[in-house]
């Protein structure tokens, strides 16, 4: 059998039938390479996953955006559809900010008012009741304009304080879980570790319009037995989106129930829920 052009001739006194090893084949150009598996695998090696805790203006994020697009686009909109819509907007972080709404309680406020608008048009309608209409009417006839100079205040000023909050964060209420343990790092401070052990993680979301807003939620953290909350870490944004990456790295190493037994002894007789959370709510 001939060589193929791929492959070395054998030895002269190689045997006809044994195998000759394979040749490497060499890439045309020293640059050429296969593809780079490293790429994907990098991403699969994580071991560790890093996130903030905020407060809660984190949540005031709309209301700088619409400040600085309307001030961008000048006169292209009126200042009432600018009053108008900046006023939605700051209901609806002040809902956000004010109180927890649950998604039970937010699908059920929905029905409420959609059958409470069907309600008002079967009243006008078929009753005669026109006692809605004239507070609907009374509510279009306002005219909460808006001056560029107040848009461009807010804009400077709010959009100051917001980097002055994500600097704080980023240095004081940073989290980092891995294999072995649950860090939170602070400046200037003592830094507090929790070993991995056999602790309970729960990713929770108490507020529909935290979640709406910046897809955030709570990380709790449990003893093994889930009796004893040791840490709570609220308002951590895009957490919808990474929960599934940290069940991936808790789900990566198997722990002990001993250890979680130990942890449980060490926590009995600690501080309560809120004494052990940060502090930021929510």
């Amino acid at each position: 059998m001939n060589p193929t052009p791929d492959q070395e001739p054998a030895p002269a006194g190689a045997p006809p039938n044994e195998a000759t090893p394979a040749t490497v084949v060499k890439p045309d150009h020293p640059g050429d390479s296969p593809a780079k598996p490293w790429l994907g695998k990098r991403r699969q090696d994580r071991s560790q996953i890093v996130f903030y805790s905020y407060p809660k203006y984190l949540y005031t994020w709309p209301l700088i955006v619409l400040a600085v697009v309307f001030q961008l686009l000048g006169d292209l909109v009126s200042p009432n559809v600018e009053g108008w819509v900046l006023l939605i907007t700051l209901l609806t972080v002040l809902m956000a900010v004010g109180f927890d709404l649950s998604r039970n309680l937010a699908i059920s406020w929905g029905v409420t008012i959609i059958a409470s608008v069907f309600c008002i048009l079967w009243l006008k309608d078929v009753k005669n009741v026109i006692v809605f209409s004239d507070i609907g009417h009374h509510l279009a006839s306002r005219n909460p304009t808006v001056s560029p100079d107040w848009t461009y205040l807010f804009a400077l000023f709010g959009g100051l304080l917001y980097l002055i909050m994500f600097i704080d964060v980023h240095i004081n209420q940073r989290w980092r879980i891995s294999h072995n343990e649950i860090e939170h790092f602070t400046m200037l401070s003592k830094d507090d570790s929790l070993g991995r052990g056999a602790k309970r993680i729960i990713t929770s979301y108490p507020d529909f319009l935290e979640l709406l807003l910046c897809g955030a939620g709570t990380i709790q953290i449990y003893s093994a037995q889930g009796g004893i909350l040791l840490r709570s870490i609220p308002n951590v944004p895009l957490l919808f989106f990474r929960s599934a990456e940290i069940s991936r790295i808790l789900e990566s190493t198997e722990v002990s129930a001993a250890s979680g037994d130990e942890d449980v002894d060490q926590h009995e007789g600690q501080p309560t829920n809120e004494e052990l959370s940060d502090g930021r709510g929510g």
